[in-house]
C-alpha cells in the first residue's frame, strides 16, 4: 500500500510539473523556490563536468579547480566552478583565468580570480563568462603569491567544442 502512495504521490507531482511547465511564471501556482531548483537542475543536465584542473606540481603545494562549462553554441559561454588553494606555505593562494578565442576572431581574457585559504574555508566558487561565441577557451590554474604577487607553477587547459563527443 505505501509504494502505491509513493508512486501516485510521484505521479502527482510529474504531471504537476509538466502542466506548469509552459505556463508563465506569474500565473504558475508552483513555489518560486521549485522553480529555481528546476531550473538549475535543467541548467546542469545541458553542461559538461569536464573534472578537475590543477596547478603544476614543482613545489610541495598547488591550486585545483571544479570545472562545468555550458554548451559551445551558448551566445555567451560560460565556464565555472570551485577553486582550491592546496598550498600549504603561508601567502601563497590559487589563481584561476580564462582566455576565450572568439569565433569572429580576436581573443579575450576574463578578470583574474584568487583564493587564499583561511581558517576553515576550503574554496570559493568563480564563474567566467565570454562576450560572445566563441571556439576554444583556455583556462589557467597557477599558484600566486599572494593577493597581488606573481604567478608561478602554472598549467593550462584548452578546451575546444570538438574535443567534447557528447
Amino acid at each position: 500500500m505505501r509504494t502505491v502512495a509513493r508512486g501516485l504521490l510521484l505521479a502527482g507531482v510529474l504531471t504537476a510539473g509538466v502542466l506548469t511547465a509552459g505556463v508563465p511564471a506569474a500565473l504558475s501556482t508552483a513555489a518560486p523556490a521549485a522553480e529555481a531548483r528546476a531550473g538549475a537542475a535543467a541548467q546542469a543536465a545541458r553542461d559538461y563536468d569536464l573534472g578537475t584542473i590543477r596547478s603544476s606540481r614543482k613545489h610541495s603545494g598547488h591550486a585545483k579547480a571544479k570545472l562545468w562549462i555550458t554548451s559551445f553554441s551558448e551566445k555567451h559561454f560560460q565556464a565555472y566552478g570551485s577553486l582550491y588553494d592546496l598550498d600549504r606555505h603561508p601567502g601563497h593562494c590559487a589563481s584561476i583565468r580564462a582566455t576565450f578565442h572568439y569565433l569572429e576572431g580576436g581573443a579575450g581574457r576574463s578578470p583574474e580570480r584568487r583564493f587564499c585559504a583561511s581558517h576553515g574555508r576550503s574554496r570559493v566558487g568563480y564563474l567566467f563568462e565570454s562576450k560572445g561565441e566563441i571556439r576554444s577557451v583556455d583556462l589557467r590554474i597557477c599558484v600566486a603569491d599572494g593577493r597581488r604577487g606573481p604567478v608561478s607553477h602554472c598549467r593550462t587547459e584548452t578546451v575546444r567544442d570538438e574535443d567534447l563527443a557528447w
